[in-house]
């Protein structure tokens, strides 16, 4: 591409391993500038994912501190909290980075997956 403009006369945006148009209409395919097939404004099954596991999580956070009264617990759900919000802005911004993006994000599942299943196998104590 001997321009970085668009068919649209803006500056165009190398996103995933392609340009595309400041727009999002349009990519280029490496001699012209053609519609573009990828969903711009979409939510995919990823994102609703961590969605429930998050709410999931903060439901029993809630739930284990008014039934217990216990600081440890509220220390350990707090923390588990914190590590889904980190863990998901890496989840969100490794999208970006192509194939080692890819990889990320599968260990990003893993680890929210591990996380999930320790909270519920090994409870904190009252």
């Amino acid at each position: 591409m001997d321009t970085q403009v668009g068919p649209d006369g803006l500056p165009a945006g190398f996103d995933s391993g392609t340009w595309y148009s400041q727009d999002g209409r349009h990519e280029w395919n490496g001699s012209e500038w053609v519609r573009s097939t990828r969903s711009r404004d979409s939510v995919s099954a990823a994102h609703i994912g961590f969605a429930v596991v998050f709410v999931a999580v903060i439901g029993y956070a809630i739930y284990t501190m008014f039934s217990t009264d216990s600081a440890f617990a509220l220390g350990v759900y707090f923390g588990a909290i914190a590590f889904f919000g980190v863990l998901f802005i890496v989840f969100l911004v490794a999208g970006r980075w192509g194939w080692f993006g890819s990889v990320i994000r599968v260990l990003c599942v893993g680890l929210a997956l591990l996380k999930v299943l320790t909270l519920i196998t090994h409870p904190p104590s009252v």
